[in-house]
Formats: C-alpha cells, structure tokens, sequence
C-alpha cells in the first residue's frame, strides 16, 4: 500500500531510579515508563503504535504456506506455458485466416464481381520500399494517391508483423 508502511522500533520500556535511605526511613525509587510517552508522542504525529509479540510457531506456519504457495503457483505457470505453446500455432493460422479474408473483401471492394485475383504473401528483410515501388511500378498504373495520411496502390496491401 502506498499510503502506508510498517515500521519496527525496539524501544527501552522504562527506567527504574532506585531508591535511597533518608535516617531511618527509606524512599522508594521512581519508574520512568518510556512506553507511554512513545506511544503519545507516536500519535500526535499520526503514527499507530501496536504490540507485537513473535511466535515463533506462526512464522514457521506463515513460511511454509509461502512455500506451499510458490510451488502452486510454478505449477500454474508451467500449465499455463504448455497451453500456450500448445495453442499458439491455432491462434497464428486463425489470426492468417482473418487476413486472408480481409484481403479478399478488399479485393473484391475493389475491383468488384467475377472474383478474379492472385493473392501472394511476402517476406520483407528491410527492404520493405523497394518492394513496395516494384509492385507499384509492375502493377499500378504510375498513379500514386495519399489520401487522408493511408497510402493507396493499385493493389491490395496489407501489412502484419508477425
């Protein structure tokens, strides 16, 4: 929690002046009880002070469930790599089908009714605008238009990192 933090603060309890004779009568020592004044000095300044007494039987309690829970855990994480791995190729040739279909009703958006086109997937190695101004020069018209900051060819063009 950002607002607030835990603080230990060993403090000495209290101090004890001992006492003395006078003649024959004594007179007993005074006890100065630190604890108090700790604790009201603590609260003027909006601090919290709480007992704390260690058991020992508790922490041994508290770091075996910490250690029961880090194994659960490292078993969940290891289902959840395995699931992942196993359904990451699904989700990729899903994620290609919706491409395919978008690069159709593009296509067809485009140049209308009968369908008839080749649709080819290339693999760019940063060369990415000299292929591009190949396509255009091969198969555009030499017609470059920007529109609204999309840029738009002669063909369909759809662009993915994979």
């Amino acid at each position: 929690d950002i607002d607030t933090a835990l603080y230990a603060v060993t403090i000495l309890k209290g101090q004890y002046e001992s006492g003395y004779y006078e003649g024959e009568d004594f007179i007993a020592g005074n006890k100065i009880d630190f604890d108090k004044e700790f604790t009201k000095v603590c609260s003027a300044k909006r601090f919290v002070v709480r007992d704390f007494k260690y058991d020992s039987s508790q922490a041994s309690k508290s770091a075996m469930a910490l250690e029961q829970l880090q194994v659960e855990v490292d078993g969940m994480k290891s289902g959840l790599m395995r699931w992942c791995k196993t359904h990451y190729g699904e989700a990729f040739v899903a994620w290609m089908h919706i491409k395919v279909i978008r690069v159709f009703v593009e296509s067809v958006l485009r140049y209308g009714l009968p369908v008839d086109f080749t649709a080819v997937l290339y693999k760019v190695d940063g060369k990415q605008t000299e292929l591009i101004n190949a396509l255009d020069k091969a198969l555009g018209s030499g017609d470059k238009v920007e529109d609204d900051d999309e840029e738009y060819h002669d063909f369909v063009l759809i662009r993915f990192d994979a």
